[in-house]
């Protein structure tokens, strides 16, 4: 089982919202300037799938240290 420090936690928390703002900029961005609806699905995909994988990398690197 991973126990987690409250400083991990936050740091969580932080690159959680990070991500957020991160996709939530993007899509901003392709919104004003006028990208059509399949560069943003791709584009978004794309942060989408590295910011999985380094959460997931986070999660397992936990694990493997615990």
């Amino acid at each position: 089982m991973i126990t987690w420090t409250t400083s991990e936690i936050y740091v969580f928390i932080t690159v959680i919202v990070m991500i957020l703002l991160k996709l939530w900029s993007v899509w901003h961005v392709a919104l004003k300037a006028g990208a059509n609806r399949e560069g943003r699905i791709i584009f978004l995909g794309l942060l989408s799938g590295l910011s999985l994988f380094g959460l997931t990398a986070k999660l397992y690197i936990s694990h493997v240290l615990s």
